[in-house]
């Protein structure tokens, strides 16, 4: 499925290089690997992963409200391999962080329920009540703690989860070393992404120039047609990129520094300004995934069911 939409997005590519873009992508010859059927979220099975035990006083607001009514309501954009995305099936919505969402409900001993919109419009579901969390890649943000309640950080500590970089041509890759390398340069960033936090927090102070986009395939098209010189993303979507673009493009070397960010390193759970009660269980149970690597597995498990590349 990975494969399938990034050959899309570089066959589009090509149509803007014929039309009088420079820079072209295509699709790799390379055969693919044996197909894995990726695992429903609603049916992803953590009796055999460790849990803990958790503790909950006198829970208040939405947290007494999914305890009672027996169901957790959780907001996504599945577009995002590994992390959340739909497989080529059009139904089976699968990835990490929804993983991570089965884990969360069965510890809480509600049903799951998942919301799929598009990705600036997760943020306003929980802040509208229309959804109770948020899970869609959002990095943590000085404006976004200000307006919405912010979990702890959670990655996976021995795989590409916590790697994030940017894809660049591959003809210019030798040409960035360092952050400064980049001064002068125009760098991608999908819209309310943890990468454009990242991209703001350590490029720009370093003379580089920032173009949101709204989606991660423009983002690919623009730096395939010359529009801009790099892309943020994660490692092993750079690398997937990479190995299907014919040798057009490549992961930079240069790679962002997560650990400015403390606590709040990697992503975060997002849940309406002030449900303090809900976030403080969702702490309890992100500190107890964090200590004993459990996001590891349920990375690396959809890793190898979108067929990406790990980071090495």
């Amino acid at each position: 499925m990975f494969k399938k939409v990034m050959n899309t997005m570089m066959a589009a590519a090509m149509v803007l290089a014929m039309t009088g873009c420079s820079g072209s992508g295509t699709p790799s010859n390379t055969p693919a690997a044996e197909k894995i059927v990726p695992v429903s979220a609603f049916e992803y099975d953590t009796s055999n992963i460790k849990k803990p035990e958790i503790t909950i006083r006198n829970p208040t607001g939405v947290l007494k409200d999914i305890l009672d009514n027996g169901v957790i309501i959780v907001a996504t954009a599945p577009d995002n391999p590994p992390y959340e995305w739909v497989y080529e099936d059009g139904t089976t919505l699968t990835g990490s962080e929804l993983y991570l969402a089965k884990y969360i409900a069965d510890i809480l001993g509600v049903e799951l329920q998942i919301e799929q919109m598009d990705f600036n419009a997760v943020l306003t579901s929980v802040d509208t009540g229309k959804t109770q969390l948020a899970m869609a890649g959002f990095g943590w943000k000085k404006d976004r703690d200000e307006n919405f309640q912010l979990s702890k950080g959670y990655h996976s500590s021995t795989s590409g989860a916590s790697c994030h970089s940017l894809l660049v041509p591959a003809d210019k890759v030798d040409d960035y070393k360092t952050f400064a390398d980049f001064a002068g340069k125009t760098v991608a960033a999908q819209a309310s992404s943890l990468h454009q936090m990242y991209v703001e927090d350590q490029l720009i102070p370093e003379g580089a120039e920032m173009e949101l986009v709204a989606g991660f395939d423009q983002g690919v098209l623009n730096l395939t047609s010359g529009k801009v010189d790099a892309l943020a993303t994660s490692c092993s979507v750079a690398l997937q990129y990479a190995d299907q673009s014919n040798g057009q493009i490549a992961k930079s070397t240069v790679e962002f520094d997560l650990s400015m960010y403390g606590a709040y390193e990697g992503t975060v759970v997002a849940a309406k300004k002030g449900e303090e009660s809900l976030i403080e269980v969702i702490n309890q149970i992100l500190e107890f995934v964090n200590e004993n690597a459990i996001y590891d597995i349920m990375y690396k498990q959809a890793l190898d069911e979108a067929g990406m590349i790990d980071v090495q």
